[in-house]
């Protein structure tokens, strides 16, 4: 039978060891979280540079005559909706600083995402309108 110290012990080990391993998993979750938002921050920027070559002038023809690239922006603007309302059911209080952060970020990244598609999607619709 073990000692009452060494059963205490044996407890804060395990105790410490759930704690490292809840800590480590939030941290891996927050470092995902990030490479979303990088992946939404890339795309917001491939999105603005489409938009300054369509609107430099010397766009003469229909950019998007198929639709396919509106339909696309559609589908991002849907699952950026996804993710924002993912985001929304999460509880934040319960969660470290570092993951708040990525959370804060995420969203903040797939706000301007979302606008930079939705204005691309009307920009190329009114330049469309006039082939």
């Amino acid at each position: 039978m073990q000692s009452e110290p060494t059963r205490f012990l044996m407890t804060m080990c395990h105790r410490s060891l759930q704690w490292l391993e809840a800590l480590g998993a939030e941290r891996r979750c927050a470092m995902r979280l990030d490479r979303v938002a990088d992946r939404l921050a890339a795309m917001g920027r491939r999105i603005d540079q489409l938009r300054a070559r369509m609107n430099d002038g010397t766009a003469d023809e229909a950019i998007d005559a198929d639709f396919m690239l509106r339909d696309a922006l559609r589908g991002l603007k849907e699952d950026i909706r996804d993710i924002a309302r993912q985001l929304g059911d999460i509880r934040f209080a319960e969660l470290s600083a570092r993951t708040q952060r990525a959370f804060t970020r995420l969203s903040r990244v797939a706000k301007a995402t979302y606008a930079s598609a939705d204005k691309l999607q009307w920009e190329i619709a009114e330049h469309d309108q006039r082939f």
